[in-house]
């Protein structure tokens, strides 16, 4: 009977903590939605404003959205320097730590940047797959 107790209690607690823990999808999609809440939108650097990042479930993508603002507000040279600003962005990504979790789970990491003097234009939409970035 002792014995029997104590398999239950440990059933119990093992199944307690079992729903405790949180997917990787669910820790994606609650650690975007309070990074942005407490830091967005994030004073500008270097022309760079972050706007908020998101997570999509359906595509497993973690957003990054920014806007350009100042000198970097130019629509002709992002198309001019497109091909070197991807190769900058998945560099950086390739040497991100803060994300390491996510890379190595296969999550897409995608980057959107929009004007500040028109915010409906986007300037860059990049998006990383894991072939890429490993």
């Amino acid at each position: 009977m002792r014995n029997t107790i104590l398999i239950l209690i440990l059933s119990v607690l093992t199944l307690a903590l079992a729903a405790c823990h949180e997917s990787l999808e669910d820790r994606a999609a609650r650690e975007a939605k309070e990074y942005t809440q407490k830091n967005c939108p994030t004073p500008v650097v270097q022309n760079t404003r972050t706007d908020s990042l998101t997570f999509d479930r359906a595509s497993r993508t973690i957003g990054y959205w920014y806007t350009l603002c100042g000198t970097a507000d130019n629509i002709d040279a992002i198309k001019v320097q497109k091909e070197k600003l991807y190769g900058i962005l998945l560099d950086g990504l390739k040497a991100s730590t803060q994300i390491k979790m996510y890379k190595d789970a296969g999550f897409n990491v995608r980057y959107v940047y929009h004007s500040e003097k028109n915010p409906s234009v986007v300037m860059l939409d990049v998006t990383f797959s894991p072939k890429e970035y490993k």
